[in-house]
């Protein structure tokens, strides 16, 4: 399972190993499928990346596939194989963004309007949220 919360700085993550009893050391091919788009499989460091994004949309359930196969040689000759292969699913849990701080930071002050005269426009205001992220 890999959760990241929308907004956060890059995360890596999913460090996975297929082990072979005894180890032989055969060669192995592995395969993910299902990945979504915004994330990658790093094949030598045998983990997932997902970048920083301020995605919204993202949000959701993501199941991922892994296979691992290896060709154990039938006999000496090696020149057949039996496959065994191994495989298993886990989740991209992509969470909501995480605001720290939500503050008022050019509060509107006081408007004065006199009755009858002209339209008054004033009241500037302005909200910041820390990390901003775009919530409506």
């Amino acid at each position: 399972m890999i959760t990241y919360n929308i907004g956060a700085p890059d995360l890596t993550d999913g460090l996975y190993v297929f082990d072979e009893d005894p180890f032989c050391n055969y060669p192995e091919t592995v395969t993910v499928t299902n990945l979504p788009t915004f994330a990658t499989h790093n094949t030598g460091s045998i983990d997932f990346t997902i970048p920083q994004t301020s995605d919204l949309n993202l949000m959701g359930e993501y199941i991922v596939t892994i296979n691992s196969q290896i060709c154990v040689p039938d006999d000496y000759t090696a020149n057949t194989c039996s496959i065994m292969q191994v495989e298993y699913d886990f989740v991209i849990y992509m969470e909501p963004c995480l605001v720290n701080s939500y503050s008022a930071s050019s509060p509107s002050g006081i408007i004065n309007y006199t009755i009858g005269a002209a339209t008054e426009t004033g009241g500037l205001y302005l909200f910041e949220e820390s990390p901003a992220c775009l919530y409506a």
